[in-house]
């Protein structure tokens, strides 16, 4: 059997086993999940009785154009409905880029560390790779800009960044678009920009009428909780649609997740009461980490990347003892940042669970 040589640079993403399994390996009563930057609640109610109302034409496949969503969002954002291209998750907006801008020898230029796809990416269509090093934990605008030759293909910017939770500001985001040559594609991936509460975040999506060359990247799965679903959208230019959804499968994006996004966006005070949630949270449980004397990276997005190493227990290990524990994170070693663990803003008792047994691994009292 030959099959892609390519293959031998990647690696299966491995996600967690299921909750059960886990919980019985350990025998935990309970497991809170705060490893996947997912929302701690589901759809919207009314998200949720629309996907009930919708299950008895699953016989047919789903709209292939994502008419409806295509125009609830051009409704809400004002982008021409011939700019948008959809998704089984923005992930696989990811890859189809790849598809659509690289071949093998090309050029492509992504910050790290962040999401782990990106190097995927280029593995697999075989192309040259730049990976910047943050700067102070933020994605490093000057030297990916001096990363760019003749050959760069595309260059993608996420913002806020994961693993960190850092933003570059608009200004500097803007000049770094505009220095761009025309043709190298900038993708922004902002799967996080709904939990920005930074007064200096801006809408990117106008910026779109300017640059032929830019796609910002969104999705469904985060602050609206329907990471289940897997339903992402592009924003961009014509020419450069028309070059995804000519590698698109049909059929891509599924009816349930089409009608449960078209009606996530009838409810915007419900994402606000979201964003204000993880938005204090994330404060509260960042002045608890202050008090205990571990460092972390301020974040703009649902989760907080914060320094484990000096605990009683080993850096490496703090993941398992708070697996063992009960509480679900994501250890730094998987995503490019030893010594760190992602954790995801929760509820707020899941916050205090954690934040609890964090406070008994590290020895220092309790938390306030």
């Amino acid at each position: 059997m030959r099959l892609n040589p390519a293959l031998e640079n990647l690696a299966a993403y491995k996600a967690a086993p299921p909750l059960e399994d886990i919980m019985a390996h350990y025998g935990l009563d309970h497991l809170i999940k705060l490893a996947s930057n997912e929302y701690a609640e589901g759809p919207f109610p009314e998200v949720s009785e629309a996907l009930i109302r919708a299950l008895g034409g699953l016989n047919r496949y789903p709209d292939a154009a994502s008419d409806r969503l295509r125009a609830a969002l051009s409704k809400k954002t004002g982008i021409p409905e011939s700019h948008f291209v959809f998704g089984n998750g923005s992930c696989e907006l990811l890859m189809l880029l790849g598809q659509a801008l690289l071949a093998p020898g090309d050029h492509f230029v992504y910050p790290e560390p962040s999401f782990v796809v990106y190097h995927s990416i280029g593995a697999l269509r075989e192309a040259r790779m730049s990976a910047v090093p943050l700067c102070d934990q933020v994605v490093d605008l000057d030297v990916m800009l001096a990363s760019i030759g003749p050959a760069t293909r595309m260059v993608i910017v996420c913002n806020p960044n994961n693993p960190t939770g850092t933003i570059v500001t608009p200004g500097a985001l803007k000049a770094f678009i505009e220095a761009v040559p025309a043709d190298t594609v900038v993708v922004l991936d902002e799967a996080y920009i709904e939990f920005v509460s930074d007064g200096a975040a801006q809408d990117t999506l106008p910026w779109l009428h300017e640059h032929e060359n830019l796609m910002v990247l969104r999705t469904f799965s985060k602050i609206y909780g329907l990471a289940g679903l897997r339903v992402g959208y592009g924003c961009a230019q014509p020419g450069l649609i028309a070059a995804l959804d000519k590698v698109r499968q049909p059929f891509n994006v599924t009816t349930l997740a089409q009608v449960a996004a078209v009606e996530s966006l009838r409810h915007p005070e419900r994402l606000q009461a979201r964003r204000r949630h993880v938005a204090e949270e994330r404060a509260r449980v960042a002045a608890a980490l202050d008090a205990l004397g571990i460092r972390y990276v301020p974040s703009e997005a649902n989760f907080i990347l914060l320094d484990v190493e000096g605990l009683p227990v080993p850096g490496k290990e703090v993941p398992q003892a708070l697996l063992e524990r009960g509480v679900m994170t994501r250890s730094g070693y998987a995503m490019g940042c030893p010594g760190w663990l992602r954790v995801t803003i929760g509820a707020r008792e899941e916050n205090d669970l954690f934040l609890q047994h964090l406070t008994q691994i590290s020895g220092k009292g309790a938390t306030p």
